[in-house]
Formats: C-alpha cells, structure tokens, sequence
C-alpha cells in the first residue's frame, strides 16, 4: 500500500487559509442572481426615459409575438444542428428566447443619429421587460413545456446527436450502481465478487470515472440528480437491482423518485447518513437501508442480494 508523505503543519495551515471559505460557492450563486436583477434594471431604467403610452405597449407586445416565437425556433434548429436532443434543444431555446437589455443600447444610439423616433426607446424597454418575464414564466415550466412538444417534435437519429446527449444504455447489466464514490465502489466490488458480473456503475465526476474505467469497470457518465438524465437513461429488461450510493440523501431521494416515476419493479438498496434519513427510506419502500458509518459498500451490496433472493423465493 502506498503511503503519501506525511506535510509539515506550517504548510497544512499555509494551504488552509488558501483554501476558500466555506459557502462560498452558495453565496457566489445568490448575489449572480442579485447582479443579474440588477443589470436588467439599469437597462430598463435607460429606456424608460418617457411614460409608456398604451401604443408603445401595443408595439412591444406586438414584437414580442412575433420576434420571440421566431427566436425560439432558430435556436431550436440550431441545437438540432449541433446534435441536440429535442429536449435539450427546446430546454436551451426557452432559455435564450428573449430579447437582449443591449438592444436599448443600440436602439439608444439609432435615436441620438436619428434613425429612430425617441418613443423607440420606450417601447424597445417594454418588449425587453416583457420578454425577460415570459422567459421566466417559459423556464419555470419548461419540463411541462418539453413534454407537450415531445409528442410532435420530430424523431431524433441517435448516430447524429453529440456524444452528451444521447442515451444511457445499461445493456444487459443486472445491477446499476448510482454513485461511484468510496460505497458505489465498494458495492460494485461486491456484486462482482457474489457472481453478479453484470455491473454497471453511473457517476458525474470525470476524473472518477476514468480512474474506474482504468481499473477495468464498467462505468457511464451521467448526473443522476437532473431530469435529462432519466430521460437520457435506458435500462435494460435485464436490471432487477439499483443501488442510491450518492454522498447527499436529496440526491438519493430524488433518484428514488424517478425510479418510481419510471415504475422500476426491482430491489433498491440505499445509503444513509442518519436515522431519520432511514426511517424515510423505509417508509418510501426502499428494500435496504445502510448507514455509511455502520456498514460499507459491500454491506450495502450483501443486503441488496439477500432482498432480492428474499422476493424472488415468494
């Protein structure tokens, strides 16, 4: 076994007031929204010079159902272009589906060369409100939105779509394990080793699945906590086992979820931090619940078997 050489402590504290705060990331994420709010405002501000009258309403609505409807399409051709699913394509057009705060900027200076009446500003702010709210309404439905369109959208041809985007095959994998960390890993190991050589293991981390895939498993990329995914993830008949080896119980939780969404009929084996986190599992019908700090990945494998061989002898 090998062992890393152990750090001085000047340096280990060194490194330590390096390292960023804690819930850094969390705040970063809240003040982009804020920012972003903000920059809307100062834009729409600039346009607002004058009070909007009924007919600069009119106009901005009547840009906004003409110009909009045609900015989703071409987004949506070119996400097909660029071999996007449908979903993806329709997900990624709501989003950009709107008008830019910079066109106030160039409709700005189009008015001070006089190739624009000044009430263009004022209307060119209202259709940049409008469309940033229907963005929103769009976004805050767009799984609803996907769903609807799916059924008349064109068929997608597998052999164009970039490799991201197309679908997750299992093949004739036996036992999925979601979550390749320390307990997805020792789990794996220990199907393998009770015979079950039909393993499959899904992780998102890269650099994780590489060093798997360079020890001989079989592993796929895929983030088991955003919708595509599931959409992306095609199991095969031959699956009667799931393993949750997530690190986060709303990741697990969420996986769960989809699985009965998806009306998987097989054994589920989950991980857990706590008791109440165990509790919730077993009331949600989950075969086997082992605690991290308890048990081990092959704990979690043995008690996903003997669930399995338990309801297949009634």
């Amino acid at each position: 076994m090998r062992r890393h050489p152990r750090r001085p402590r000047c340096l280990g504290a060194r490194t330590a007031l390096l390292q960023p705060p804690a819930g850094r990331r969390d705040v970063e994420v809240s003040l982009f929204s804020v920012k972003e709010l903000f920059l809307v405002g100062f834009f729409v501000v600039i346009g607002l010079q004058a009070v909007p009258t009924w007919s600069d309403l009119f106009m901005a609505l009547l840009l906004c159902v003409i110009l909009l409807p045609f900015n989703f399409a071409s987004f949506y051709l070119m996400g097909r272009l660029f071999g996007l699913r449908n979903r993806t394509s329709v997900r990624t057009s709501l989003a950009l589906s709107n008008f830019s705060e910079f066109a106030l900027i160039v409709v700005a200076v189009g008015v001070d060369n006089g190739l624009f009446e000044d009430n263009w500003l004022t209307v060119i702010a209202l259709a940049v409100a409008l469309g940033m709210i229907g963005s929103s309404l769009a976004n805050a439905y767009s799984l609803q939105i996907v769903a609807r369109l799916d059924a008349i959208l064109p068929d997608e041809n597998e052999d164009r779509l970039r490799a991201n985007d197309r679908p997750l095959d299992t093949g004739d994998a036996e036992v999925v394990v979601l979550g390749m960390g320390r307990i997805g890993r020792g789990a794996y190991e220990r199907f393998v080793e009770r015979g079950d050589r039909s393993v499959i293991g899904l992780d998102n981390d890269l650099n994780v699945i590489e060093s798997l895939r360079a020890d001989d498993f079989t592993v796929l990329e895929g983030d088991a906590t955003d919708h595509e995914f599931w959409h992306r993830l095609v199991v095969g008949g031959s699956a009667h086992t799931v393993v949750l080896a997530m690190a986060l119980h709303d990741s697990n939780t969420f996986a769960l979820e989809q699985l009965r969404i998806a009306g998987f009929p097989g054994t589920i084996a989950a991980v857990v931090q706590r008791p109440d986190q165990a509790e919730h599992f077993a009331h949600a019908g989950v075969h086997a619940v082992i605690n991290i700090y308890s048990g081990s990945g092959a704990a979690v494998a043995d008690a996903a078997i003997d669930s399995h061989e338990d309801d297949c002898r009634q």
